[in-house]
């Protein structure tokens, strides 16, 4: 599992290959809900299809425990995919 170290550098997207894992996030706050968390030798990111409405039932959920290569850009702990598959 690991980062694309070979994009081009002024493109602000990565590549990342992971596991999707179903956690809690913002536990004990108000924002305390299940999310949907990327995780990869890197880091674990919250993972969500860039553009979806954070409010909404994540659509990357039904693919929970399995391995994906996602293209997208990192902003703070939040992993935006572009685009996503399943690894084979």
């Amino acid at each position: 599992m690991s980062a694309d170290n070979n994009r081009d550098k002024n493109s602000p997207f990565i590549t990342l290959t992971g596991r999707l894992v179903l956690r809690t996030f913002g536990k004990h706050s108000k924002s305390e809900h299940l999310g949907v968390f990327l995780v990869t030798d890197q880091g674990d990111y919250l993972i969500r299809p860039s553009g979806a409405n954070p409010f909404m039932p994540n659509p990357l959920m039904p693919l929970a425990g399995k391995t994906i290569i996602a293209t997208g850009s990192i902003e703070d702990y939040v992993f935006l995919a572009q685009t996503w598959k399943e690894e084979e």
